[in-house]
């Protein structure tokens, strides 16, 4: 096989190895088995997530045979570990190059996108509404500070205890927000998480997702 070619071929087979584990988590997420679920992003994701990004930037045609042949043994191994045939990956490799460019990697790339300008968006809403109750705030305890009277003084704390309370919970709803920004970018720069679906064309995918909303339904 030529270097190009099992070069795509070692993309497949890690790429293969991600989505059985994704599948894998969903599964045990439903269990509630949480720890399941962190042993086999630790000890799968992650490294074989790392593995997909090098082969990403591999340039193996300036690689010396010495060095290439414990990479197509390195490929191999995965493969024979993870139970997969070599006729699932070419027949995965070939379906990746028929569905280019309008596969469920597609869409699901697509979706990410939407939700990520979405959560900006609602990020933006978020810091807006925060600034206005911050400077209400501190109009309020600069008030504060210039009252003597003690019954004016009452009647400020009174005002500001509510916006206090407004603003702990905008900053939660921040930070919830912020944390889904941090995922989606990163599913976006690793990849993996919509190239798994390059294999399987729109219509499947958007077909599976209607099956699945029935079965919630």
């Amino acid at each position: 096989m030529e270097r190009e070619k099992f070069r795509a071929y070692a993309q497949e087979v890690v790429l293969t190895v991600l989505k059985m584990t994704s599948v894998q988590i969903d599964k045990l997420r439903e269990m509630g088995d949480l720890s399941g679920v962190e042993i086999l992003e630790e000890k799968v994701i992650a490294p074989y997530e790392k593995i997909y990004g090098a082969l990403l930037e591999m340039k193996v045609e300036s690689m010396s045979d010495e060095d290439f042949k414990p990479f197509e043994d390195m490929v191999e191994e995965i493969r024979e570990k993870n139970s997969l045939s070599e006729e699932k990956v070419l027949n995965n490799l070939k379906k990746r190059e028929e569905l280019k460019g309008k596969s469920g990697a597609t869409v699901v790339k697509r979706f990410f996108k939407y939700n990520l300008n979405r959560l900006l968006d609602r990020k933006d809403k978020i810091a807006e509404k925060y600034n206005e109750l911050a400077l209400k705030e501190e109009n309020l305890e600069n008030l504060l500070k210039d009252t003597i009277q003690e019954e004016e003084q009452f009647d400020i704390i009174y005002k500001l205890q509510p916006v206090r309370e407004k603003l702990r919970d905008i900053e939660a709803k921040y930070l919830a927000v912020e944390t889904d920004i941090n995922q989606l970018k990163r599913k976006l720069e690793s990849k993996w998480p919509y190239e798994v679906y390059g294999v399987i064309s729109e219509e499947e995918l958007l077909e599976t997702y209607k099956e699945a909303f029935k079965m919630e339904d």
